[in-house]
């Protein structure tokens, strides 16, 4: 973008939603304020949902020196409520997510607008890089960024430009939102999701390049980790059910291994099924340790044996929260979804930059 002053370069709104993210908060916001983009092109916008920590405190200490950061309320608390209500105080022809346990490089807005130009697509991002603290936090890293925990989930992991149905984060047009709507607040943690496949099935496209990249942190814990993937399962089943086009095969392949486990535990019964049974196991369980030593090829020992229980871990929450989600289903749980919110407001279209 040499060849283009800072007027004519599109203007960004940055919207982060939080809540007590006092421990990544600040480095966030300082990856933000150090874009190569001009700080009078971009303005940053963090929606708290009623942090009980530090996180409006030091926010709004940045803001105080910094003109282009406002910090404002999220009544509804929900992610999705705080992205929406940051997007309907914008004033941006582009809009650019932010996670609040995220760090961006340096060049991510100007990359991101760069892409947004030439490409013609309505929502482009990046590569996620996993970032944990401490031996189980760095496993918990490597499981979600191999292709035998995550899948399909090729934004975490692929180094080739492409389109995706879905990418992490991401900087869209605001155009996208007009024509489709905000997002649906009825679909956590999975309205990312949704709303890409909105914008793909009215003819937008959804670009990944992997030199843009986003460090971001991960739970610290088997525990929160499991709960994390549980919503996963349970929330792509409630998308589902209002579109099913947002199912692939990959998804499918944690909730069979969760069924396999009763399935193995009746065929242990007899003599030749406990043979199939354990056979069965020892081949899932040698497929999690050999991705583990491709997923933690640079980390010590003690990292890597702790890599097979994370996929495991991964494997069965997100199995099991599709099948709760499956059987939500069939006692007629209420399908939810609705008519995402609207945006009205329409500043200046983004246009393609002349040389």
């Amino acid at each position: 973008m040499n060849d283009t002053t800072s007027t004519e370069l599109p203007f960004v709104s940055v919207v982060i939603p939080v809540f007590n993210e006092e421990r990544h908060i600040e480095a966030c916001l300082n990856s933000v304020l150090a874009q190569d983009y001009p700080a009078d092109r971009f303005e940053v916008i963090v929606a708290d949902g009623g942090s009980t920590d530090r996180t409006g405190a030091i926010v709004q200490r940045i803001a105080d020196g910094h003109g282009n950061v406002r910090l404002i309320d999220n009544p509804g608390r929900l992610q999705a409520a705080g992205l929406n209500r940051a997007i309907m105080t914008s004033r941006g022809s582009v809009i650019a997510r932010q996670d609040g346990h995220a760090e961006w490089g340096s060049n991510h807005l100007r990359r991101s607008v760069e892409l947004l130009l030439s490409t013609g697509a309505d929502n482009v991002g990046g590569l996620q890089e996993a970032a944990g603290d401490g031996v189980s936090g760095r496993a918990i890293a490597r499981a979600m960024a191999s292709p035998f925990g995550v899948g399909g989930a090729g934004f975490r992991y692929s180094a080739r430009e492409q389109e995706m149905p879905t990418v992490f984060l991401g900087t869209f047009r605001r155009s996208a939102f007009e024509r489709v709507g905000l997002f649906n607040e009825a679909y956590p943690p999975h309205e990312d999701y949704e709303l890409n496949h909105r914008i793909r099935s009215t003819g937008g496209r959804i670009l990944y390049t992997p030199d843009i990249r986003t460090r971001y942190h991960v739970r610290d814990g088997l525990v929160p980790l499991a709960r994390q993937y549980y919503r996963y399962g349970r929330g792509k089943v409630r998308v589902a059910r209002a579109s099913p086009g947002v199912i692939r095969p990959h998804h499918l392949a944690a909730p069979a291994l969760v069924a396999a486990i009763p399935a193995a535990a009746l065929l242990a019964l007899t003599r030749r099924g406990r043979r199939l049974s354990v056979g069965g196991a020892a081949i899932y369980v040698a497929g999690c340790v050999i991705a583990a030593q491709l997923a933690g090829a640079r980390e010590p020992v003690a990292v890597r044996v702790r890599i097979p229980a994370a996929f495991m871990v991964m494997h069965v929450a997100w199995g099991l929260g599709f099948w709760a989600g499956v059987a939500a289903t069939a006692r007629g749980a209420p399908t939810g979804g609705g008519t995402p919110p609207s945006l009205a407001a329409s500043p200046p279209v983004l246009q393609q930059r002349r040389p």
